[in-house]
């Protein structure tokens, strides 16, 4: 779910909670305005309703009722993160119901509204070549290793999702602009695998959608100090990994120097005055 609909303006902040939570649902989830509103009874039916209307105005919420093979009339529900200038249901696949003589592949007993989600999309393209593994000899550089590597596993995380080399090779770039960016390998491969569409016509095209859509914002990237290796419990300028700091070095430099004739209670006075003069 993009910043752009939780940002929209023309949303109440009721329809906008409303969407977020029906696009975290897993698809075939049982929700309608009744339950959501006993699940909110501060805003009420009413106020339910009304955000729901939001939605369906600004085109982000579809109803398509239909015949099952039951013969009993239901309501699918399909939700986008993306307000849609056309809408076709998809075809209603069979539920996993209790098995009946001569009645199999029918839908399961839920409520009145079925929700689902998808996404927007894209448009039919001819079969994607046979996936091939990328290797780390096709890319240059760490950051490149890494979205490559990223790349290649998608498909085991949903087989819709399988690249070919060309294609992920075209992909790394953007890719790398996330992990430019501090995000990690884990919430990459969250954006581009979540909340999938039923239907996946073109893998490269869904990713190079996700990876220019989501693309976050740079985080901020903080210094690193390490401890002196004197164990004096100071750090060590940033970027420094090891070593001693200034003042155990201006001590060592200190006892180093011998200064002749300097005895008595100024001789530690001599011998800084000696160190910062070899300095």
């Amino acid at each position: 779910m993009g910043n752009d609909v939780l940002r929209n303006r023309s949303l109440s902040f009721t329809a906008r909670g409303i969407l977020g939570y029906l696009l975290s649902l897993p698809d075939g989830a049982d929700e309608d305005v009744r339950k959501l509103a006993d699940k909110n009874p501060v805003i009420g039916r009413d106020g339910v309703r009304a955000a729901v209307d939001e939605l369906i105005e600004a085109r982000y919420y579809f109803r398509h009722t239909y015949r099952d093979a039951r013969g009993h009339m239901r309501t699918a529900v399909y939700v986008f993160d993306t307000p849609q200038d056309t809408f076709a249901p998809l075809p209603v696949p069979p539920g996993t119901g209790t098995a009946t003589p001569g009645r199999t592949g029918t839908l399961p007993s839920v409520g009145k509204d079925r929700g689902t989600k998808n996404e927007t999309k894209t448009p039919p393209t001819s079969p994607a070549p046979p996936a091939e593994p990328v290797t780390a000899g096709d890319c240059r550089g760490e950051l490149e290793h890494t979205a490559a590597g990223l790349l290649d596993r998608l498909a085991s995380v949903d087989s819709r999702l399988a690249l070919s080399a060309k294609q992920a090779t075209a992909l790394i770039p953007l890719a790398v602009q996330w992990l430019h960016r501090g995000a990690t390998v884990a919430e990459i491969t969250d954006a581009l695998t979540q909340g999938l569409p039923p239907r996946v016509y073109s893998a490269a095209k869904l990713i190079a959608d996700r990876l220019g859509r989501k693309l976050p914002a740079p985080r901020r990237q903080w210094k690193t100090y390490a401890d002196c290796d004197a164990d004096c419990g100071r750090l060590l300028p940033a970027g420094q990994d090891s070593g001693t700091c200034r003042h155990c070095a201006d001590d060592d430099s200190a006892r180093a120097v011998s200064v002749p004739g300097a005895s008595g209670p100024n001789a530690a006075w001599h011998a800084a005055r000696a160190a910062m003069r070899a300095a």
